[in-house]
């Protein structure tokens, strides 16, 4: 770190103004960084889609909102700034598009669709696009296919809504069987890319759940059903603006079951003639069996993604610096070793670029997915040579190992029984949260540090790396060129220390 010591409010507002390059830095200058920081793309080895996913858009917030609830639908000034810094991430890392709902609306499109966004609303949108174009990236549409954002429109026209399985009014789907669903579902994509230059367009059809009812999922199954409506919401989009990459995701398409059975698969390949890329993102395991990806794959008309094989999900609610949890190397090899079966897509998690594990995260994550034959140890070196710019080799590779030592010291005392999950899961994770909770309005327990994550030799052992971590980063200061970085680690060790022993103490472990 620099002699002179920075505060970490002089360093948030420091960095919050240097994100916005938008402002202070033109296109050129920008590209000049992407071409010292990113080497040429060689397409034999990287994915086809590297897709920075959000998800929200203040789930990449550099200021927590601790009372507000999920997903958070403020686009306001700050929101701004965080997505044009983490832009500035993603361009140098090599991501290719940015996926990110709740530009317009998040649970509530309004009836007459225009009124979603208004003068301000648009002013801030205009500049993400301005932002994006500049740093050679595209943003992406996330769009519910009948389910997430029909909530007003329901309770507006009640006409529209489907049922559950019990024959129950469903709270936040649409049903095909009305053709004024799909009228709604044409407006949104007319007004949307009519106005914006989308590159992309996220199609989503269940995560909410599906109609029941006996013309859709009551009479095709939950597959063959959100297949059939996310064909025809695909066919609509690729008539009208044919340069649109259009892809869609299956969580929560299967209902008792682990794995898509023969009939399923036969959904998914005819889908698969309609879109762009299918991804099986594998949030509570993959639904295509892994065991018969590779062959399946080769089957398919367009791409197969998924978003690794391990991600964190970050809260809005939390403080910025008060986690620290790399997970470089098991997302590395994930993606390659995805890679050699055939994976050719992948939604890579963002989260806050202020957190130090967040940001190197998200820059791993585009440089592997750009270049499938490096190592854990080569991206890691490259994030630290750009984030941190070491003054010497000896101190850039002691912040490589600084980072494998978290990662290592955390998940290496996850439990290694896929029965020990299932006390909480019932899954070992694809993706793994702070707390297990989404929905609230306050930050929640630190329920990472808790069973079935870590057990108490696991929080012993957690918390003598993260002591280890602590006591080596005062020998880094000043040799180092990092922004006030190692600060924010410093800052972040300590109060994961200060919650791990908090814990501990209840429960009687020391």
């Amino acid at each position: 770190m620099n002699s002179h010591r920075t505060s970490r409010r002089e360093f948030l507002a420091r960095a919050s103004i240097a994100g916005t390059g938008l402002f202070v830095g033109s296109a050129l200058d920008l590209e000049k960084a992407r071409a010292v920081d990113q080497p040429a793309l060689d397409s034999s080895l990287a994915y086809k889609y590297r897709i920075a996913f959000g998800a929200w858009i203040n789930d990449m917030r550099c200021e927590a909102l601790p009372l507000e609830n999920w997903p958070a639908p403020q686009l306001d000034d700050e929101c701004v700034r965080s997505l044009v810094r983490i832009m500035d991430l993603q361009s140098r890392a090599g991501y290719n598009l940015f996926d990110v709902w709740g530009l317009f609306a998040t649970y509530g499109w309004p009836v007459d669709i225009t009124s979603a966004v208004d003068g301000d609303r648009r002013k801030r949108i205009k500049t993400l696009f301005k932002a994006a174009k500049h740093r050679g990236l595209k943003l992406s549409l996330g769009l519910g296919t009948y389910s997430w954002g029909y909530d007003k429109i329901i309770e507006a026209d009640p006409s529209v809504r489907g049922k559950n399985q019990d024959g129950s009014a469903h709270p936040h789907a649409m049903c095909d069987a009305n053709p004024k669903s799909w009228g709604y579902v044409r407006r949104i994509i007319d007004f949307v890319l009519s106005e914006w230059d989308f590159g992309g367009v996220h199609l989503e059809s269940c995560d909410l759940g599906c109609c029941f009812c006996p013309n859709c999922a009551g009479k095709d199954g939950v597959v063959a059903y959100n297949a059939r409506i996310n064909r025809k919401t695909a066919d609509y989009i690729r008539q009208k603006w044919p340069e649109k990459i259009v892809y869609v995701i299956t969580i929560s398409w299967l209902q008792g079951h682990p794995h898509f059975n023969e009939q399923e698969k036969g959904h998914l390949l005819e889908l698969s003639k309609h879109v762009d890329c299918i991804f099986d993102q594998g949030h509570t395991g993959y639904q295509l069996d892994p065991k018969e990806r590779r062959e399946f794959i080769q089957k398919m008309s367009c791409a197969y993604g998924t978003s690794g094989q391990l991600w964190l999900y970050h809260d809005t609610r939390w403080d910025r610096a008060s986690y620290f949890l790399p997970y470089v190397r098991r997302a590395v090899d994930g993606i390659k070793f995805q890679y050699a079966d055939g994976v050719r897509g992948c939604l890579y998690y963002q989260g806050p670029p202020n957190n130090a594990g967040a940001e190197v995260q998200t820059f791993i994550g585009g440089r592997i997915l750009s270049d499938t034959t490096k190592s854990a140890e080569d991206v890691l070196t490259e994030a630290v040579r750009l984030l941190y710019k070491p003054k010497d080799p000896r101190t850039g590779q002691r912040l490589v190992e600084l980072f494998f030592k978290a990662e290592d010291s955390y998940f290496g005392n996850w439990p290694r029984q896929t029965e020990s999950f299932k006390k909480l899961y019932g899954f070992v994770p694809g993706e793994f949260k702070l707390w297990q909770g989404l929905w609230g309005t306050s930050p929640g327990p630190s329920s990472y540090l808790k069973e079935p994550m870590l057990d108490a030799t696991g929080r012993k052992v957690y918390k003598e790396g993260l002591v280890s971590i602590l006591k080596e980063l005062p020998s880094l200061e000043g040799k180092c060129d990092d922004g006030g970085r190692l600060e924010n680690i410093k800052r972040s060790v300590g109060i994961t220390l200060n919650t791990l022993n908090t814990i501990q103490s209840c429960l009687g472990e020391g």
